[in-house]
């Protein structure tokens, strides 16, 4: 990239341009708002710089549109070279998340305990996006207690957030839930209290909504074997599929480094060695590793990834303690 703010313009200069940024907008079918403000322009300005018609400062235009066109083609560039996030894309793990909420969705409890990096939050967004009446409420620590999670439920089902007490916000929930054939995901299901997993427990039981929890592996703990868990005993009871997994598997990981478009098998080992070692992050350690190399090899102009741009990534990262 280089700086055009003294460089002088020509009329040659400012048709070529011109000829680029019409161009660029009919290729992309970019509206012409969002096209002015990407490229710093009042919209009215832009379409008159286009047609030939501004009788403004026709070389400022010029530079400016070419800044934002020598952006979009080092972008473009650094796409074609280094690898790009691929979005969602289906794991061994999120094969069978994806039956434990197409269990839930039948009516019935289920309970996930996975560690980071596994692809949890991301499997549930894949699975709302393709199956309809999937309410999903992530709770917080703030979320804990009775009330503060029927707010969090109420929320993801796009309830008025109304003041009310436990019990009638609770009902509403029930009105709105009664012969939906409706699943509700508690993402980050282990920050709830007791009362609250009851709670969850008695709208299944009253209006027969799906019901998946989704957690960490403390969850699935708290459930079966805490020390309240005789508490939870009627919840425990009626969970009729549960999974309990601390890291991805091999083949999440061979998936993924396929789906990022990483062949080179020493950068394929070492991102195995970080994803199967338990509190180091997982996928999502990965990707974070994957995305600060690319930054560390494009600022270096190469066209590739090496195992060097991963190591010098990892010591910025938490997991430089991972003997990868």
């Amino acid at each position: 990239m280089i700086n055009v703010t003294e460089i002088p313009i020509n009329e040659e200069d400012i048709e070529d341009i011109r000829l680029w940024g019409a161009a660029y907008r009919e290729e992309t079918g970019m509206p012409w708002g969002r096209f002015a403000k990407a490229a710093g322009f009042a919209e009215s300005t832009l379409q008159a710089f286009l047609k030939g018609t501004y009788k403004g400062d026709n070389p400022k235009c010029a530079r400016m549109l070419f800044k934002y066109r020598q952006t979009i083609e080092a972008q473009t560039k650094r796409q074609a070279k280094l690898p790009i996030d691929p979005g969602f894309f289906e794991t061994e793990t999120s094969a069978r998340l994806e039956g434990l909420l197409l269990m839930a969705h039948e009516g019935r409890i289920t309970a996930a305990g996975t560690g980071p990096g596994t692809g949890k939050t991301m499997s549930i967004k894949d699975y709302k996006a393709k199956a309809p009446n999937v309410y999903v409420a992530t709770m917080r620590p703030s979320c804990q207690r009775v009330l503060p999670m029927i707010q969090q439920v109420q929320r993801s089902m796009g309830m008025p957030g109304l003041q009310a007490r436990t019990r009638d916000a609770s009902q509403m929930v029930i009105d709105k839930l009664v012969d939906r054939k409706a699943l509700l995901v508690i993402d980050e299901a282990n920050y709830l209290s007791i009362e609250s997993h009851e709670e969850l427990r008695a709208w299944h039981d009253e209006t027969g909504v799906g019901l998946a929890l989704f957690g960490n592996e403390e969850l699935i703990a708290m459930i079966e074997s805490g020390r309240k868990s005789d508490q939870l005993a009627r919840l425990n009871r009626r969970i009729s599929h549960r999974h309990i997994q601390k890291v991805p598997t091999e083949g999440d990981v061979e998936i993924f480094c396929s789906a990022w478009g990483i062949e080179q098998g020493d950068i394929r080992m070492f991102l195995k060695r970080i994803a199967l070692t338990p509190h180091a992050g997982g996928l999502g350690e990965c990707q974070q590793l994957i995305e600060a190399a690319s930054l560390i090899a494009d600022g270096e102009d190469r066209e590739y990834l090496s195992i060097a741009d991963l190591r010098d990534a990892q010591m910025a990262r938490s997991t430089r303690w991972v003997k990868a």
